[in-house]
């Protein structure tokens, strides 16, 4: 397993540079490390199956060649052999060809993702410090120790409550967690909690950042090595009880000033199309729509 896992990644990595969105989910693959998902490995193709949702990519040199249509009906197959229950998948990005290819299975569209972009130019200086931000009283803005298993709990319970009608990053557990700190672009610094203020408090909500060398392997001749990197806005969100007092728009600061220390070439974040507060929160400090993607859905055989 750990080998096709390698051979997944670069094949998923591969297509990424290619077509500049990547074709497969952090969670599909996390669900497959942990023997949740089947994979699928035909040359020159991955397949990802399991928990009602179905990945499947092509590697860029081999597309055309009908391998998508006779994996994707492989692992159909598959799924109506199992539970046969509902099935859902992504197209990625602007893409026709996965979106003829889906709706000749017999899937329709049901959800839409946008990808947001900023000009890095807007953000602040790389001199204002994100954990030195004002907070109302009772609160305060700390790193992740990632040497506490106390605070792994306390943030999983936190994410969990804050995405609760989420389909996908509510459902993260204490051993997702632990295998996305293992992830080569987790930087503790990165992972910015909101706790009530006194021992053995709570945390109200949390801002990550992905940060990533820059696919173009671009140089921005600032501090940070010189390299060239790409910050995401991975997930921030605010406990339902402690909604309505604008910390929602503190975590998005602290994200804008721990997003400016790592000099980005590139800034985005990921948001549903029908999040109408989240959209107008971003559109105020500058994200615009960069990329669309859409969520289809197969009933059960």
């Amino acid at each position: 397993m750990s080998g096709d896992l390698e051979a997944a990644r670069a094949l998923v990595a591969e297509a990424e540079a290619h077509d500049g969105v990547s074709p497969v989910s952090d969670q599909a693959l996390l669900a497959a490390a942990r023997g949740q998902r089947e994979l699928f490995t035909p040359p020159e193709a991955l397949g990802i199956l399991g928990q009602g949702e179905v990945d499947l990519v092509v590697r860029p040199e081999a597309r055309g060649r009908g391998l998508g249509t006779a994996l994707l009906t492989q692992m159909l197959e598959s799924a109506d052999d199992g539970d046969g229950g509902e099935l859902r998948a992504w197209s990625h990005g602007e893409n026709p060809a996965a979106e003829a290819l889906l709706g000749g299975a017999g899937f329709a569209p049901i959800r839409t993702l946008y990808r947001l972009a900023l000009d890095p130019a807007l953000l602040p200086g790389d001199d204002r410090d994100p954990l030195a931000l004002p907070v109302p009283d009772g609160y305060v803005l700390r790193a992740f120790d990632p040497e506490s298993p106390a605070d792994a709990a306390a943030w999983v319970r936190a994410n969990a409550a804050a995405f609760a009608h989420h389909p996908e990053q509510g459902r993260i557990t204490e051993a997702d967690f632990a295998l996305m700190r293992e992830e080569p672009w987790f930087d503790a610094a990165d992972l910015i909690l909101l706790a009530e203020d006194g021992p053995g408090s709570e945390i109200a909500g949390s801002t990550w950042i992905k940060t990533v060398p820059a696919k173009d392997g671009s140089r921005t001749g600032e501090p940070n090595d010189g390299a060239a990197v790409e910050t995401e806005l991975y997930a921030v969100g605010v406990r339902p009880e402690h909604a309505g007092r604008g910390l929602g728009g503190l975590l998005l600061d602290a994200t804008l000033a721990r997003m400016a220390q790592h000099h980005p070439s590139r800034v985005t974040l990921y948001v549903d199309g029908d999040n109408e507060a989240a959209l107008k929160l971003y559109a105020r400090v500058g994200f615009t729509i960069d990329q669309r993607s859409t969520q289809w859905a197969r009933s059960g055989a």
